[in-house]
């Protein structure tokens, strides 16, 4: 099993590099297809099921669908537009796997190197064990890897299990409403922090969702000799025209922010406000793990890169060799059937009907507040659906896409 997992994962690379170049024939969405998905949206936001949203929709390079519905704040009622700013939470990962793979291809690190060599208080690192009612921390029987940081095997958790109180010990916890704000310390601190903390087990052995990119972060500080989101300026969100991404909403801007809702007694209500949320000015903790903001355009143009093999607009932002091992499998069956490369979930759908329906690899991930994007290299497609709801609940986004996906042609 872990072979033919291994196998998919690198055939599903192999597929998107023999894509054709940009711009040339290749496949097409049915705009009943289209009409379909925006049709679903406004239903959702007619029913209640949703404040507001926005469906973005690219293909070949060309933006076929941006449809915005209902409202970004359901007490002012300002409606959810095409710029409108929300946090992405999680998918900020991609985001910072790529800044970081930039690092690698500078020769700064190897993936397997230890992530003590860099910050050395990891060299102190315990596995928590539990056998027969009783715990005992034992040395790790390999070292934490900046490997085990992309794919999340480094045995970091949220701290939301029985590990909560070391966590909360160490302040490695997020508060506030929903618990939506970061740990209040800087990344520095929190690397000290972390390795403090008990592995939940020993690295590479399972799939652990946790705080291993904010980790990564922190190292991208020490490759680069910047702070993370000077780095991210200058690595990523500049080469790809991303104005409205960063770690905090400007004054300039707040305008054109979301608040973030949540669901009590079965109405949607408000939970961090737009015109008062922290993210206008900002937080110690820069979040490499879920801390950014952006918008659907912003997002689309990253979708965008990893789409054509790693360019935007003639400037190169990653080799292909290097996307390639990003969208490569590095689980090898460490979480069962699921697949996870470097910074991207590795999946697989069904798209087209009758004698066009075939399946095709999927690279993606989702944030808290009910945002997901998808990148369908075969079929040159990007889709992403921004809302702002916690906790997270995608199945709304996964009807859009459905749709959209059927329309393939």
């Amino acid at each position: 099993m872990k072979q033919k997992w291994l196998l998919w994962g690198s055939l599903a690379a192999n597929l998107w590099f023999s894509l054709p170049a940009a711009g040339t024939a290749g496949p097409s969405i049915a705009p009943e297809a289209l009409d379909d998905a925006r049709a679903e949206l406004r239903r959702a936001v007619r029913e209640g099921e949703i404040a507001g949203g926005l469906l973005w929709v690219a293909q070949g390079g060309k933006v076929l669908l941006e449809e915005a519905a209902g409202v970004c704040d359901v007490e002012d009622r300002t409606p959810f537009r095409p710029d409108t700013i929300v946090r992405i939470y999680s998918m900020t990962k991609p985001i910072v796997s790529v800044a970081a793979m930039r690092l690698y291809e500078a020769g700064k690190f190897q993936l397997d190197d230890p992530v003590a060599r860099y910050i050395p208080a990891f060299a102190q690192v315990r596995v928590r064990e539990a056998q027969e009612g009783r715990e005992r921390f034992v040395p790790p029987k390999r070292p934490v890897t900046v490997r085990d940081l992309f794919r999340h095997t480094s045995g970091y958790s949220y701290g939301d299990g029985p590990e909560k109180k070391w966590y909360a010990k160490e302040g490695m916890r997020y508060h506030g409403p929903g618990a939506m704000f970061p740990p209040e310390m800087t990344l520095a601190e929190a690397a000290e922090a972390m390795a403090r903390l008990p592995l939940l087990h020993h690295p590479g052995e399972r799939f652990t969702y946790g705080f291993s990119v904010d980790l990564l972060g922190r190292l991208v500080e020490i490759w680069s000799g910047r702070r993370l989101d000077e780095y991210l300026r200058e690595a990523v969100f500049q080469p790809l025209d991303m104005p409205d991404t960063g770690f905090v909403v400007p004054p300039d801007r707040a305008s054109r922010f979301a608040s973030c809702h949540t669901r009590r007694n079965g109405k949607i209500v408000v939970l961090d406000k737009r015109t008062a949320s922290p993210y206008l000015k900002g937080f110690r903790f820069l979040s490499g793990g879920g801390g950014l903001v952006s918008t659907a355009r912003d997002y689309g143009r990253f979708c965008q890169m990893l789409l054509d093999g790693g360019t935007f607009r003639g400037r190169r932002v990653l080799g292909k060799e290097t996307l390639r091992l990003m969208f490569t499998d590095q689980l090898g069956g460490a979480a069962g059937k699921f697949r996870f490369g470097l910074g991207f979930a590795i999946g697989e759908v069904e798209v087209g009907k009758g004698q066009t329906r075939r399946r095709a690899p999927t690279f993606s991930w989702g944030g808290y507040a009910s945002t997901e994007f998808r990148v369908l290299p075969t079929e040159k497609l990007a889709l992403i659906f921004l809302r702002q709801m916690i906790p997270t609940d995608n199945r709304l986004a996964n009807e859009l896409f459905r749709r959209v996906y059927a329309g393939v042609r």
